[in-house]
């Protein structure tokens, strides 16, 4: 039963407030996950397929409408229990009639909430780098652990109640642009890189 309907594709529907009879076309069925003629649409029928949070103001909406096209974006679950995400455009006609335009713009909300997530994951990787390399700086700074070097990025947060990733950035970009070279600490390091230095690095691509 139902099947998918296509993107971009519009459905339309009207209803009849004097005597309650509604028309759906044949896209309409389709977005409600039904085969055309499959089911009599009726108020009953079209409001069980509005999501509950939205019925209310999809129906006063819906209603409401004048002869000037309105639009809203509401959510409708399919006969298959699948949500919706519905932009309609509203508008009254000469006869009395509702009449209503219906996109289903399902797959570019998820999309765009695909790229929201995405942006949130690689901000969220990128505040992680930034903490892991002030907290390395912080211990050979003070030579203590980078568990201790953490504890204090976290306590300089709280103290100025500034974001950790903010104190992290400060930190960061203050060792790189003042580097100072450590001579005690580069010299015992020095037999872990075998005896490579800045030297033999810099002016590479």
């Amino acid at each position: 039963m139902g099947r998918d309907l296509p993107a971009a594709v519009t459905a339309r529907l009207r209803h009849l407030p004097v005597d309650g009879t509604w028309w759906w076309s044949d896209e309409c069925f389709a977005l409600h996950g039904f085969e055309v003629g499959e089911v009599v649409p009726t108020t009953e029928l079209v409001l069980a397929h509005v999501d509950a949070g939205d019925r209310d103001r999809w129906w006063a909406e819906l209603t409401g409408a004048t002869a000037a096209p309105a639009h809203s974006r509401f959510r409708l679950r399919d006969a298959l229990g699948q949500e919706r995400h519905v932009v309609a455009v509203y508008r009254r006609t000469p006869e009395d009639a509702v009449e209503a335009d219906l996109v289903d713009v399902t797959r570019l909300v998820a999309a765009e909430g695909s790229r929201l997530a995405t942006a949130q994951i690689a901000a969220s990787a990128a505040s992680r780098a930034t903490i892991e390399q002030a907290k390395g700086m912080l211990a050979a700074a003070y030579g203590v652990t980078p568990e201790l070097g953490f504890a204090l990025l976290r306590e300089a947060s709280m103290r100025s109640n500034v974001s950790l990733r903010t104190i992290a950035e400060g930190v960061v970009e203050h060792v790189v642009s003042h580097g100072t070279r450590i001579e005690a600490l580069a010299a015992r390091l020095a037999p872990y890189l075998l005896g490579v230095g800045p030297e033999d690095v810099l002016g590479r691509d």
